[in-house]
């Protein structure tokens, strides 16, 4: 069953198994065949951030953005908000919409582990992947900056929920989304402007802050899929742990790519057209790699605007960890 939500073009709102309802914003129409590429978001992120790399992607191809438990119109979740529950709920909303063949996952940020833990545990459902600036399981355990940010950021967060309950949250909201095309920077800054979607995020900071990387790095990620690393240059000039964790990123599949993005920032990879084209370009040579071959041949070259460059291919097999 499905709710009309105010803009029919940006979703609806759809029932979980268990009784749950969860906002989707499905476009284009899922087969066994070819893939359809799945948004992941990062940490309070609207699912509307996707809205400049889903309308930069070829017309034809079935994309599927959606609200985590607890944020915009979607409900709350059992607590604690673990990443293995997140993947799950991803996991119900696919069979929710009726998505039964191949997926291309895309995670930003904090959707990464998201990404990684759904692809340990439902490795025949990927297709391929793309991580936009994302966090790597062991983030915290290998960079002294993230460690030293995370009081501060869950701070943020939590007085982001309280300028939100008091109706102070507006004001506040980053100029960006404004820019976002149609109605997605309306619907986003009104999603924003909710103290559920900051509580949501603190609930699955506060876990991930706590727990053991192998609860996130289930499995093993399929090494045979094509595989796209797109790097801030940001992140890459302000932590070299992470600089380097992304290398690991890479290592997970024998067929993948980097795209270095030297004048983004972590945020302009989804908010900002320009960059989310590179972002787009990186899930469209994924599609491309799947469409020409099954085999071992490398995935295509990304044509990309601005500085984003391809790295070369990497040539060994990771392990998923």
């Amino acid at each position: 069953m499905s709710t009309a939500l105010p803009d029919e073009e940006f979703g609806t709102v759809v029932r979980l198994d268990d009784g749950r309802r969860m906002y989707a914003s499905l476009r284009g129409t899922p087969t066994e065949q070819a893939p359809t590429v799945v948004f992941e978001s990062g940490l309070a992120s609207p699912p509307q951030v996707w809205e400049w790399v889903r309308r930069a992607l070829p017309a034809d191809v079935p994309t599927l953005a959606y609200a985590r438990a607890g944020s915009g119109w979607s409900d709350p979740g059992p607590r604690p908000r673990t990443v293995p529950r997140l993947s799950g709920d991803l996991h119900a909303l696919l069979d929710a919409v009726e998505v039964t063949g191949p997926i291309v996952l895309v995670g930003h940020s904090f959707g990464g582990l998201v990404v990684r833990h759904f692809a340990g545990t439902h490795p025949d459902r990927v297709a391929g992947a793309v991580f936009v600036d994302a966090l790597h399981p062991r983030e915290l355990r290998r960079s002294a900056n993230q460690r030293r940010g995370m009081a501060w950021l869950e701070q943020s967060l939590k007085l982001s929920a309280l300028r939100a309950s008091l109706g102070l949250a507006r004001n506040r909201i980053d100029e960006r989304f404004d820019a976002l095309p149609g109605e997605a920077g309306r619907l986003a800054r009104g999603q924003l402007c909710r103290a559920a979607l900051w509580r949501a995020a603190v609930s699955e900071l506060v876990w991930w802050k706590k727990s053991d990387p192998e609860k996130v790095e289930v499995g093993t990620f399929p090494d045979d899929v094509p595989l796209g690393v797109v790097i801030s240059g940001e992140s890459l000039r302000n932590d070299v742990a992470h600089r380097k964790l992304q290398q690991d990123l890479l290592a997970w599949s024998r067929r993948s790519f980097a795209v270095p993005v030297r004048e983004a920032g972590h945020f302009d990879l989804v908010l900002d057209a320009r960059w989310a084209r590179v972002v787009a370009d990186a899930v469209a040579a994924v599609l491309t790699a799947l469409a020409e071959t099954t085999g071992e041949a490398e995935p295509a070259r990304v044509s990309v605007a601005g500085d984003g460059e391809v790295s070369a291919v990497s040539e060994g097999a990771g392990d998923g960890r």
